[in-house]
């Protein structure tokens, strides 16, 4: 059973060429976003392995940290940080840079990325204001708490500084970014959790400090990225050009309108992304926000190490080169490993998590929070959509035209509408606890922009293709079955402890290898020859 898209094949169409520039230089101050040839540009598949060993490296190792510092922090403080003043930061760097950043890179110029730093004061500026604004006295009456706002503040602008070096690292020098992201991750995490250990070596066993030691690691951290990026690209004289456009330079027409519908779309779509922070924020107490902090930074952990970096990679390839014979092949391949884990995470995880729930998450924090039942909701449902939609947005932000992404815009409104409602409806049932219906919302809002995503590339392969079969192979949809009956019933059979745990945990590995065997033989000759047509291609 497959699902299929049919139209007629058009004639071959030439990629435009990119405007070649000599390569950068990490010695000399440079302008920061000049052109690269396409054999100055690294390739697609190449961005890939990088984005993904630069999250794998860095997550592995501030997902050790992590487990030190929940357990220094409490639910309240961890709560604030990660829910409250990451939403703030993460609000800055979005709404001020996403729009920008999808039209320069579907350009061969990136003078207007200095936009970025401009727009994130008047972000900056009405986001603080909105939020001190709404925020009860029980979160504003922490200790430090104006200092370790401003601190993060601060460290978002610093990476709208160098927004036109992440463009330029990202076209022509991955070495830089990944030393400086890498970098970032590190710096926050174990700063932060450095603090927290001091602060409780020296009496502050209450945590008065905890808040202010996240936001120094937080800032810590940007202030790396901001060092690392304007020391490979000139240093202090790097800064007038972050800064001021030079004379005569500017972007053409069609850029700028991308990146003015793409900014006006941004504001909708951030709402949605981050409707589940933002509503936790105001219904939840501090305690119970911290669990789902936890819980979320646990459940996005793939989401960080594969999830992102696989899309922009797809973001970067497609609006490279979206007429190349690669280009829907590669969109099937994605649409439908992505199916693929929506069998996998809800089969296996529900009896397999809780063997493991002991290592991840404090006693404090399965005691005092529902943090327990959000990362099993986040896991299993919230997740696989989040691959889906962000394969098929990717492929929007590089082929749609400006008035597809204005078209855009009114689904994201329809999607607001689908988030309110599913959480009107869900918030009273006593299935679910608050957190989880934050996250069934979400999911409610995702499907609709999955459906306009997916009828955008629908739309767009009706001319272009005879048949794109998204839908997981029958073969697979057996062995992901079997293996489910095995995991679960060896779930039913066995008891608690830990020789019961170890036993459930191997018989799912073995189980989910067989999967993973299944799909590799079925999808075998499928990847063949995608790798055929990359590599005709240059990719």
């Amino acid at each position: 059973m497959c699902l299929t898209i049919k139209g007629k094949a058009p004639p071959a169409l030439p990629d435009k060429p990119a405007p070649s520039s000599p390569a950068p230089s990490s010695s000399a101050p440079s302008s920061p976003a000049p052109s690269l040839s396409k054999t100055d540009s690294p390739s697609p598949l190449a961005t890939g392995r990088a984005l993904i060993l630069l999250q794998l490296l860095s997550r592995a190792l501030t997902f050790i940290l992590n487990q030190g510092l929940v357990r220094h922090a409490p639910p309240a403080v961890f709560g604030t940080a990660a829910i409250q003043f990451d939403l703030v930061a993460a609000t800055i760097l979005f709404l001020s840079r996403e729009g920008v950043r999808n039209a320069v890179l579907r350009s061969s110029t990136s003078i207007i990325s200095i936009w970025a730093f401009r727009l994130g004061f008047g972000v900056a500026l009405a986001t603080v204001t909105l939020y001190l604004s709404t925020a009860p006295l029980s979160t504003t009456a922490q200790p430090y708490f104006h200092l370790s706002l401003a601190l993060y503040v601060v460290g978002a602008l610093f990476e709208l500084l160098v927004e036109p070096l992440y463009i330029r690292a990202t076209r022509g020098d991955l070495k830089v970014r990944v030393a400086a992201e890498g970098g970032q991750a590190v710096v926050r995490t174990a700063l932060s959790f450095a603090l927290l250990v001091a602060l409780s070596y020296f009496g502050d066993n209450e945590g008065r400090g905890a808040l202010l030691g996240l936001a120094v690691g937080y800032w810590a951290g940007s202030a790396w990225l901001a060092a690392r990026y304007l020391w490979a690209y000139g240093r202090a004289a790097a800064l007038p050009d972050l800064l001021f456009a030079k004379k005569g330079e500017g972007a053409d027409l069609e850029t700028r309108r991308l990146a003015i519908a793409g900014t006006r779309q941004s504001v909708v779509k951030h709402l949605l992304t981050e409707a589940d922070r933002i509503a936790v924020g105001y219904i939840s107490p501090l305690g119970d926000q911290g669990g789902y902090a936890i819980a979320m930074n646990y459940g996005s952990l793939i989401a960080r190490i594969i999830f992102q970096p696989l899309e922009e990679t797809l973001r970067l390839h497609w609006s490279r080169s979206l007429t190349a014979p690669a280009t829907l092949p590669l969109l099937t391949f994605a649409v439908r490993a992505s199916l693929h884990l929506m069998l996998l995470f809800p089969i296996f995880l529900p009896p397999l998590l809780p063997a493991v729930l002991p290592l991840l998450l404090p006693r404090k924090y399965t005691a005092e929070t529902n943090a327990a039942g959000t990362l099993q909701t986040y896991l299993t449902v919230y997740l696989p959509l989040l691959s889906l939609n962000g394969i098929l947005e990717s492929f929007h932000a590089a082929s749609a035209t400006p008035a597809q992404m204005s078209e855009q815009a009114w689904v994201m409104g329809g999607s607001s509408a689908a988030f309110v409602l599913a959480l009107w409806r869900l918030s009273g049932m006593v299935w679910f606890t608050r957190e989880q219906a934050l996250i069934y919302a979400s999911c409610a809002a995702m499907l609709v922009r999955i459906g306009y995503a997916g009828f955008h590339a629908w739309r767009f392969a009706r001319t272009r293709t005879a048949v794109l079969p998204v839908l997981p192979r029958p073969a697979v949809l057996v062995g992901v079955g079997a293996a489910g009956v095995v995991t679960w019933a060896a779930a039913a059979q066995l008891g608690e402890g830990l020789r019961n745990n170890l036993a459930l945990l191997g018989v799912g590995a073995i189980a989910g290898l067989s999967v993973l065997a299944t799909i590799f033989a079925v999808e075998r000759a499928d990847v063949r020859q995608l790798a055929i047509l990359l590599k005709a291609k240059g990719e």
